[in-house]
């Protein structure tokens, strides 16, 4: 049965549960075919350009994961399906922050920017407390990001550029998400639905920016391993 009393409210969402059936908030349901067909594009990519990445194989089903069970949430109003949906965004989000570490530095390095970036979502948390949990973390997400992206200019402007493509597409999700219920009165699906297209274009192309980095980066070491000899 429709939940009503548990989970975010948005524009779509009827005011009873009272005749609801599925799709229960048509446009914020079918928009995360969007998210699915992202994570299959990103999978695509990741096997035709690096089919050795398996980290990357694993955060594409994340990817997928995550719009299945927003897609039950929306559709359903489903306590389950909101828990699902929730960690499932949760562990891409931490995901890319690993992966892409992973491609700049040790395993270690990596490892210790994780937990720094978990030591903020948790402060971000308690000092924000009174905000949305995706608004609350945005500072933090735009920090990192500007770090991750910095650093990976020095190695591929190509592979940075899609990084900051991809934190900017997020960042307009956030406001899209944020201002749902107040462009109720003007546009009567709201623009919840918006969050998820622009959010999981965010995360299709920061999986496109590790693959650039790796690529490329593999490039540049058979190009010195080439050149070294003939010095």
């Amino acid at each position: 049965m429709a939940q009503f009393g548990f989970g975010p409210i948005y524009c779509e969402t009827p005011a009873s549960s009272i005749g609801a059936v599925f799709p229960i908030e048509p446009a914020n349901t079918v928009s995360n075919a969007v998210i699915v067909m992202f994570g299959l594009l990103a999978l695509y990519f990741v096997i035709k350009r690096t089919p050795r990445a398996y980290d990357l194989y694993f955060l594409c089903a994340l990817l997928i994961a995550n719009g299945i069970g927003s897609g039950l949430w929306h559709g359903l109003r489903d306590r389950g399906a909101l828990i699902f949906e929730v960690q499932a965004g949760l562990f891409v989000l931490f995901g890319i922050a690993f992966c892409w570490s992973r491609r700049l530095w040790s395993y270690a390095g990596a490892a210790g920017f994780l937990l720094a970036f978990l030591v903020g979502f948790r402060l971000s948390q308690e000092l924000l407390g009174s905000a949305p949990r995706w608004v609350a973390i945005a500072p933090l997400v735009i920090f990192a990001g500007s770090v991750l992206a910095a650093q990976t200019a020095f190695r591929s402007k190509k592979a940075a550029m899609l990084g900051v493509a991809g934190m900017a597409s997020s960042l307009t999700a956030l406001g899209f998400r944020t201002v749902d219920l107040e462009a109720c009165q003007y546009i009567l699906i709201g623009t919840h639905f918006l969050w998820h297209m622009f959010n999981s274009g965010g995360a299709f192309l920061a999986i496109l920016a590790m693959i650039a980095l790796q690529t490329e980066g593999a490039m540049k070491r058979r190009r010195g391993a080439v050149e070294e000899p003939a010095q």
